[in-house]
């Protein structure tokens, strides 16, 4: 019921108007729900390529044989001396000897007052060098006087500094030390100097610190290997054992530390489970979108018939052929579950065997699971086909929309036109009426009863 008044005949121009607006809009707000449902797909797509790209990245930490050439150094002294391997490592057991470690060449000024210079005349200078080449040195210029802390922060400032640190240990009575220390472990990175006008050796007093009794050798690490003598400037060491880094911790002469490298049996059972969780947590997925947004799309269906055939359909050829065999399995629910003591017992009798199952290039479970979700993934796939037709659908409603917007612009400023010719009409008329009326009321006998 109209009980607004209207500013002529009281006709309610507005609100008849809103009401015959939210009738024409109702086809626009059907087309606004559809875009909705669409947005609410597409986002679900997103979380499914999201899954589908987890799930990839699984099968590749198994796609391949070198993924299961995961190895643990053992070292029996990590005081002494620790180990690592990569994949590339060779099992085995060595025996190592920590002879020495490598130590930074230090050398140290006599004993000066902080008030010392030393310099002063043209051409005064102390030239710093690494190793053998002369191109790595510089030049501290002494030609005017320099105090020790001076010196300090010329070498340290210095653009060309090959990599030597300079600092001053302060004494008692106002006396200090100059030291000189290089950045690098061994003789390769040893420190010597040389100087030009009136200074010399003695001036500054540089003595060598470490305990080499002049043998510069000496700053390098030595081990032995299975009785085999190797030196090294540093005491990180990744090129004696194929694929082994030794990390020297400390020097124990003449004492073997044995080492072993083995499979990391862990690590290759940490990868399987990783398998079935990414397994679960697909299908996990897959439940939960065909419960919402995705409830009648087939995609999903392909999915997990695309993932079962695979899982249903034996390897062949290899040690084993089932996942069953080596402790993986499906569950009632439908989920995937591993059986540690099982695969343990796999790995230990036939790690090869294991690792074809999984990394074979034609048939390994992960290599034809990883291939099937990169066609889903890929450009052109499965899900770019279905995101694509959604954004062309979501694209084609909001012309539409944009159109019937403007449609219903021109429609509702048309019933504004007309409704308030109707209410300027009805306005006209009702004045009449009025004056009919009086004028009826004035004629003779009019009043008579």
């Amino acid at each position: 019921m109209i009980t607004a008044p209207g500013v002529g005949s009281g006709l309610d121009v507005q609100s008849i108007v809103s009401q015959l607006m939210a009738l024409e809009r109702r086809p626009l707000e059907a087309l606004a729900r559809r875009q909705d449902q669409y947005e609410a797909q597409l986002s679900a797509y997103g979380q499914l390529k999201s899954k589908l790209s987890s799930f990839q990245d699984a099968m590749d930490d198994l796609g391949a044989v070198d993924a299961f050439k995961k190895y643990a150094a053992v070292s029996d002294d990590e005081s002494v001396l620790s180990v690592s391997a990569n994949s590339n490592a060779s099992l085995g057991t060595y025996n190592v000897r920590v002879e020495r470690l490598a130590t930074n060449h230090k050398m140290a000024s006599a004993e000066f007052l902080d008030t010392s210079t030393f310099g002063g005349s043209a051409g005064d200078s102390l030239t710093i060098q690494l190793g053998q080449s002369s191109a790595d040195s510089i030049t501290v210029d002494l030609s005017t006087g320099k105090t020790l802390e001076e010196i300090r922060d010329l070498v340290n400032d210095d653009a060309n500094n090959p990599g030597v640190t300079a600092t001053i240990i302060n004494g008692n009575n106002g006396n200090q030390k100059l030291v000189l220390t290089s950045n690098e472990t061994g003789s390769a990175s040893a420190i010597s100097l040389s100087y030009s006008g009136s200074i010399d050796a003695t001036t500054l007093g540089m003595q060598t610190l470490n305990d080499i009794g002049g043998d510069l050798s000496l700053l390098d690490s030595e081990i032995s290997v299975d009785g085999y003598s190797i030196v090294r400037s540093g005491n990180t060491l990744t090129d004696v054992i194929q694929g082994v880094t030794l990390d020297l911790q400390s020097a124990r002469p003449g004492v073997d530390i044995p080492i072993t490298v083995e499979r990391d049996i862990s690590a290759v059972q940490e990868s399987v489970q990783n398998f079935a969780d990414a397994y679960n947590d697909l299908r996990s997925s897959i439940r939960s979108l065909r419960e919402g947004q995705l409830e009648a799309d087939s995609t999903l269906l392909s999915i997990e018939r695309g993932v079962l055939g695979v899982l249903n359909n034996p390897t062949g050829g290899g040690a084993f052929s089932h996942l069953t065999e080596i402790g993986v399995s499906l569950q009632k629910d439908g989920t995937m579950s591993v059986n540690s003591s099982r695969m343990e017992a796999a790995l230990n009798t036939d790690f090869s065997g294991v690792a074809e199952l999984f990394a074979d290039a034609d048939n390994g479970y992960a290599v034809r699971l990883g291939a099937l979700a990169g066609s889903w993934l890929e450009n052109g796939g499965l899900i770019e086909s279905r995101t694509d037709g959604l954004d062309s659908r979501i694209t084609d409603l909001e012309d539409r929309q944009s159109a019937m917007d403007r449609r219903l612009a021109r429609v509702e400023s048309r019933y504004l036109k007309q409704f308030s010719s109707l209410d300027s009409l009805m306005s006209q008329l009702q004045g009449t009426s009025s004056f009919l009326t009086s004028q009826l009321a004035s004629l003779p006998g009019a009043g008579a009863g």
